[in-house]
């Protein structure tokens, strides 16, 4: 499995069934009522209405629509390339962004539904999907059609098949690595506002431009960066 890989999931409930049918117009083979991004080692992080966008396991993911997944891969997508780390930061940049509720309506930058934030994914590291449609006009049933067709996309659901039986009989390290993850990018929220008001106290003393700057500078070059911070 790769960081980038888009998981399409068909849920079974009365909400899963009306996004599905809400999507014919745009493919009428379409299945799927939610869509994830694979961040590696089957962690997923996908945006719903209840939680905004977060972290999950493949496990949960099954377990919740009753095996009813399969996953696709970008065909310029390689093993130990660059575009799978590029893909995993900025996929992460969206983390703990509020659900957009206003589904194929217009996008903007604090919030993102399930196929909005994968297609912002791949917009930021530059790789063009879904003929480079607004991600905010690309919904599910886009990335059905992609997964029928494969003409730029491949099936990779099998490798996820392996991973997922290892899941089942060896849970814990992976719960402590999303856990551990998702802990680290919280704090790093939460932390924020905090370092931001120590900058614009020193910045309101006297004689500490420079160590402004530096602190300023530190944190810009930061190689990991959210959407939340000021210097990202």
């Amino acid at each position: 499995m790769l960081p980038g890989d888009i998981l399409l999931v068909t849920g079974d409930g009365k909400l899963s069934k009306s996004l599905v049918n809400a999507q014919k117009f745009i493919y009428s083979k379409a299945i799927s009522s939610h869509v994830e991004f694979c961040l590696g080692d089957g962690i997923f992080i996908h945006s719903t209405n209840d939680n905004g966008v977060h972290l999950t396991l493949l496990i949960d993911e099954h377990n919740a629509c009753n095996g009813q997944w399969r996953v696709i891969r970008h065909k310029s997508i390689r093993e130990h390339g660059e575009s799978t780390e590029l893909l995993q930061k900025a996929a992460m940049y969206y983390f703990a962004q509020s659900y957009n509720k206003r589904f194929m309506g217009v996008g903007n930058e604090v919030s993102s539904f399930c196929s909005e934030l994968v297609a912002k994914a791949y917009k930021k590291t530059g790789i063009e999907i879904i003929n480079g449609k607004s991600p905010s006009k690309v919904t599910p049933a886009h990335f059905d059609k992609e997964a029928d067709g494969l003409v730029d996309w491949i099936d990779v659901t099998e490798e996820y098949q392996k991973i997922l039986s290892d899941m089942q009989e060896n849970e814990f390290p992976y719960r402590v690595a999303t856990s551990t993850l998702s802990t680290a990018m919280i704090r790093r929220k939460v932390h924020e506002p905090h370092r931001q008001a120590i900058l614009q106290s020193l910045e309101k003393s006297s004689g500490n431009e420079e160590l402004v700057a530096d602190m300023r500078a530190m944190l810009k070059s930061r190689e990991l960066k959210f959407w939340h911070e000021k210097d990202s």
